[in-house]
């Protein structure tokens, strides 16, 4: 059991160094936000393709067979990954913005871009899940961690805003909030207030997007 305790702990100090370790190099933040973005796109993929085996209609009234398997593929994992890495940026920009009108100065980009992405991996780990368990299930359903599950009308604003009550989204916005605190160097008080604008920023695109047709529910 202490033997159990130890390694425990040894693996939480660990993973406690990898994600608050300050990076200095730019290149290594923009290939990290490159490589999450390749496996969102891929993880997209995988969804989109069980969502059109379940008879979902998620491409346009189309099936994988009229588009060309390969064109699929390519289609999507551009889309995921392009959608992932322009919400990088989006909130990268909003997150700095957030800080001028804080008063935090001078902002710390590169501390903002490792926050950005300690919260991406969280997101990108949750997709994942995702995308396996809706391979494995029969279930017309595209999020398998969220509240949106005990709400039966998906076509209603009740499950997209339970969606946003997802088990990884939620992880993912508590790390970004320390994330800051430790590699941005603000207040902590600071680090919530632009924790919850960034969540109710994206709260209301997910619900335009869902309303316009361009979101998986």
């Amino acid at each position: 059991m202490e033997l159990k305790m130890a390694a425990n702990a040894e693996l939480k100090n660990k993973l406690v160094q990898y994600l608050f370790k300050k990076e200095d190099r730019v290149h290594k933040l923009v290939i990290s936000l490159l490589i999450l973005s390749l496996i969102a796109g891929i993880e997209t993929t995988l969804l989109l393709y069980s969502a059109d085996q379940k008879g979902m209609n998620v491409l346009n009234g189309m099936s994988i067979s009229e588009i060309g398997a390969l064109s699929f593929a390519i289609n999507t994992i551009v889309m995921g990954a392009l959608g992932l890495l322009v919400t990088f940026i989006i909130q990268i920009l909003i997150v700095c913005l957030l800080f001028l009108v804080l008063k935090e100065r001078p902002v710390n980009i590169k501390g903002v871009c490792q926050a950005v992405i300690n919260a991406g991996v969280c997101i990108v780990i949750g997709s994942g899940v995702n995308a396996i368990i809706a391979l494995l299930v029969k279930s017309k359903e595209t999020t398998f961690t969220s509240l949106s599950l005990l709400v039966h009308d998906k076509s209603s604003i009740l499950h997209t805003f339970m969606a946003e009550f997802e088990l990884f989204y939620i992880v993912s916005l508590i790390l970004f909030t320390y994330s800051l605190e430790k590699l941005a160097l603000i207040k902590r008080r600071n680090a919530w207030i632009i924790t919850i604008v960034i969540a109710l920023v994206s709260l209301v695109f997910h619900m335009l997007t869902v309303a316009s047709g361009t979101y998986l529910k």
